[in-house]
């Protein structure tokens, strides 16, 4: 159907007209959960996320922009930058072209079935809803075949690009450590850095509008002053490094969230020496990303020695949602009064149950410890005999998710 068609001119009307700012998010919320359950590649991979959440919202307003009026139709938006750059992402992976294939295909059957549901709700005539799912089916898939063509080819210059000189045989090199093999020698070698050393891990990423790879190389030159670095592409916004240190230093150094550039975020794994210890360190950097990703609060650095024991509960969310529900209950809630009393149940714990020395951390008087912990046992409906490591393990997940 062209573009001139009543259906057309409808459906131009309803998304700039009547779909509301929560339907938007909505359907942005509904297409990340697809491509996440239609694309298993994107599993455990924060910066293809990253990259592919940009590149929705970004195309999306592209897509929203072309429907206006007076405008040349949603076929005629242009690829965005960012939408480039998942291209270049995929490919640096080394996922084939299939993939970004996927991903848009699970984009499309997306878009129709929220737009299904959208439109149903409307009072039209049923052969009327049937003309405006097929206009709205016709131009999207026009949209993602033209943009496809044109991603095919960012895909395959980027492949190019990572196929020639000493940059491809770096990230050629640490993708084979990474995914268990290499030799430590030769790797060592051919990547021009010590993997017989030990290593702390770095993972960094940046907001879209604050920096890029190549700044963020800059902050892992800095981080690491006079010690041995390595770094590769992550993303388009994101790097993953490594920085030798001498064996055995459990911690060579602290990165001072100030020295950090704005906008930019760190993931750091534990010291860990050879091969071994560069894949284990990466696994730790990435796992303490994920946490830093999904939590509620938005440190510039996170370490993977803090957020070890949640990490690993949250491997499981079922059963850490149902041991926070079960450990914490009542003391779940967001307000001021239920903040104190976890702060002082926290202390107490730490404490070993030792309310005077829990007062002198919290600055209070222990009668008042004694009084909150009345009233945590009274909201929790049990004393605080025994399961003191359920409810330290309950916090920490509650802090760092939320309820």
């Amino acid at each position: 159907m062209g573009k001139d068609t009543r259906a057309d001119l409808w459906l131009r009307d309803y998304i700039t007209t009547t779909l509301t700012r929560e339907h938007l998010s909505a359907f942005l919320a509904y297409l990340e959960e697809s491509f996440a359950a239609d694309v298993p590649e994107l599993a455990s991979d924060a910066e293809l996320e990253r990259d592919l959440r940009s590149a929705i919202r970004s195309q999306f307003g592209a897509f929203l922009e072309a429907s206006g009026p007076l405008a040349d139709g949603p076929a005629a938006a242009a690829v965005s930058e960012e939408t480039h750059a998942l291209a270049r992402t995929v490919a640096q992976r080394g996922l084939e072209l299939r993939v970004l294939s996927r991903i848009y295909h699970a984009g499309h059957r997306a878009m129709l079935g929220f737009t299904s549901a959208l439109i149903e709700q409307e009072s039209l005539d049923p052969d009327f809803k049937i003309q405006v799912l097929t206009t709205m089916w016709s131009q999207t898939g026009e949209l993602l075949n033209s943009m496809l063509d044109e991603l095919a080819v960012t895909y395959a210059q980027e492949r190019e690009r990572l196929l020639q000189g000493a940059f491809a045989y770096r990230v050629t090199a640490v993708r084979e450590i990474l995914d268990g093999g290499g030799d430590q020698t030769q790797a060592s070698a051919r990547l021009g850095y010590p993997l017989q050393r030990a290593h702390i891990a770095v993972v960094l990423w940046a907001d879209e509008s604050t920096s890029s790879g190549g700044s963020l190389e800059s902050v892992v030159a800095r981080l690491a002053g006079a010690r041995r670095s390595l770094s590769v592409p992550s993303g388009a916004h994101g790097v993953w490094a490594w920085i030798a240190t001498d064996d055995g230093d459990a911690d060579p150094w602290t990165v001072d969230p100030l020295s950090v550039p704005k906008g930019v975020r760190l993931a750091l794994g534990e010291p860990a020496a050879g091969i071994d210890g560069f894949r284990r360190s990466h696994r730790e950097a990435i796992a303490a990303q994920r946490i830093a990703e999904s939590g509620r609060r938005r440190a510039t650095v996170t370490r993977y020695r803090d957020v070890e024991v949640v990490s690993m509960l949250s491997a499981d969310p079922e059963s850490m949602r149902a041991l926070v529900e079960r450990e914490l209950g009542g003391l779940r809630g967001e307000d001021a009064t239920a903040e104190r009393l976890r702060d002082t149940l926290r202390e107490v714990l730490a404490c070993r149950g030792n309310h005077e020395a829990a007062a002198r951390r919290l600055g209070v008087h222990k009668n008042t410890v004694r009084y909150r912990i009345q009233q945590v046992e009274a909201t929790l409906g049990r004393d605080l005999t025994g399961r003191h490591l359920e409810l330290e393990l309950a916090l920490a997940c509650f802090d760092t998710f939320g309820g």
